[in-house]
Order: structure tokens, then sequence, then C-alpha cells
């Protein structure tokens, strides 16, 4: 495994981090779809960038995108969270939901850039140049979720998420660029230099050392049992994995339960479980009892169809 909203706001109080500026600017959005025969990628000349044709998925199916799902998928999350509680007068345990999911969102989103920087990109670079930037981004994203988990740390009984909102656009305006740019330059290198099989002796290093529900919101992010069934089958992973102790479906189970019920009872203004897909359709008509139609008709989606998810889809398709 390896592993795009607007609102009237106003200027947090809370220092938001400094933004990057001349070419270390994450702009990905305009990042062209790197030319991977342009030889000035290529770092070793033994190995040559002809294995593209060699891989029988499609890129909007590799690991790496579907990991960035994954957290394109947790922004969009909190993000409906954020738009729906607005400047509610938060309860103890509303509270404890918004903190308890940041924990989960940041060890998610800093083992994957851990795994980036120190196993995957120095793979890579052993047959490619591959461009610092995209490791240098890393910096500015740390230094905006420092600026939300300071934010985090001081909500208590009464607190409302108004200075938190500002801070997740922030987060957002430099996270969706860069995992853009990664699918557009770091993707197609690593197919046209690497076979699947190389790569997956690379990435199968995190799941022996993944925290589980960081592994879990990869799995929940594929959508139903077919669609993680569907992956397994396309990466050679044999189909009792899906129920052995630790397996796909625990790992989804994990993930609801720690992550998931948190947005769902947020959402639903009062403590549920989302545990199963028949309690997510409960929860999802509590949310739009409490809330409106649109909060109720994405929960009721497969994460897999949720609007940050299938913002991507659309852009690779």
């Amino acid at each position: 495994l390896r592993f795009t909203t607007q609102h009237t706001m106003q200027e947090p109080t809370t220092m938001a981090p400094a933004q990057p500026s001349g070419d270390s600017l994450i702009d990905g959005f305009r990042t062209p779809l790197v030319d991977v025969n342009d030889l000035k990628h290529m770092a070793d000349p033994s190995f040559k960038p002809d294995k593209a044709a060699l891989w029988n998925t499609h890129k909007s199916r590799d690991g790496w995108v579907l990991a960035h799902n994954s957290v394109r998928f947790e922004l969009g999350e909190m993000k409906r969270v954020l738009a729906a509680l607005a400047n509610t007068t938060l309860a103890e345990w509303q509270v404890a939901a918004v903190k308890a999911w940041w924990a989960g969102h940041a060890t998610h989103v800093h083992e994957h850039h851990a795994n980036e920087d120190n196993i995957f990109n120095p793979f890579l670079r052993t047959r490619i140049t591959y461009p610092d930037k995209l490791e240098k981004d890393h910096v500015f994203l740390v230094a905006a979720m420092t600026a939300i988990a300071e934010e985090v740390k001081i909500l208590q009984t009464g607190s409302t998420l108004e200075r938190l909102q500002p801070l997740w656009e922030h987060y957002e305006k430099f996270m969706h660029p860069h995992l853009f740019e990664e699918e557009q330059v770091g993707l197609p290198l690593a197919r046209a230099y690497f076979t699947h099989a190389e790569i997956e002796k690379c990435t199968a290093i995190f799941l022996k050392t993944g925290d589980p529900v960081s592994l879990g919101a990869f799995v929940h992010v594929l959508g139903h049992k077919r669609d993680a069934q569907q992956f397994m089958s396309e990466n050679g992973i044999p189909s009792f994995v899906w129920h052995i102790p630790g397996g796909f479906k625990a790992l989804r189970t994990i993930y609801r339960v720690k992550m998931q019920s948190h947005i769902d009872s947020l959402l639903a203004g009062e403590p549920v479980s989302a545990r199963t897909k028949k309690l997510s359709a409960e929860n999802a008509l509590k949310a739009t009892k409490k809330y409106s139609e649109s909060v109720g008709a994405q929960s009721a989606l497969s994460p897999r169809k949720r609007e940050n998810v299938m913002t991507r889809i659309s852009l690779v398709e």
C-alpha cells in the first residue's frame, strides 16, 4: 500500500503559519503531467523509463493515489464538521470527539509523510532524479498542522470551532495541491521506472510498521467490501486477508470506531457509533434532521464517493 470550498470568515485570532514564497510555493494544481521520457529524470542509465506499460491498473487505482484519497477524505470530513457546527458552543463530549479525531488524523498524515521521506522517496531516487520540492513542501504542511494542533489543544467545554475553521482552510490550501503535484510528477515517474512488483516490495514495509488506524483509513476510503476486495485482487492480496485478525476488515472496523464515529457523532448532534454500514445510514438521517439534507446526503455516501475524494477522481480519469 502507498500510501479539491469557500466560506466567508473572520481573520483567525490564532496566528496561522507563514506561507512559503518563491519556488517553494505549493502550487500543485498548475503542475503539468511530467514527461517520463525526458531523460533528465533518469538517475541511473541502467534503468530506463520503460515500465509503465507493464502496470495492469489505472493510475487512479494506484496505492499512492488511494492513500492520498484517505487524506483527502479526512480533510473533507472535518471541513463538514466545521461548516455544520460553525459557532456552536461545544459540550464536553464534542470537545473530546474533536480532540480524539484530530489525534488520529495527525498520526495518519505524519506517518504518511514519514513513509515517503524515509522509505519511499529514497527508494525512488535509486533510479529517478526525484524533485526535492515534493519533500520540502512537507515542512509547510507540518507548520499548518502545528497551528491546528495548538488550537485543538486549548478547546474546552463552552468553546466554539470558529478559530479552527480558517486554520483548516489554510491547511487544505496547501495539502490538496501538494497531493496533486505528487500525483502529476512522482506517481508517473514511479510507474515508468519501477514495476508493480518492485514498488510493492518497498511499500510492504508500511504494512508491517503502520499505525492500525492509519491503515484503517486506507481501507475505509476504498469504499464497500467489494471495492476493497477489488483492490486486493488487483494487488495480489489473498482474499483471506479480508477476514484474518488485523486484516482489511478488522482495520476498517478500527477506523470506523476510532475515527468515523467521532465525525458522525459531531454531525448527528449526539454520540453515535459508525461501526457498521447500517449504523452509518442511521447517522446520516440524524445529520439531516440536525443540520441539513446536504450534510446528511454526504454522510449517506460511500467514503470513496464523498466530495473531496470524488474531486480527485474527476481529475485523473
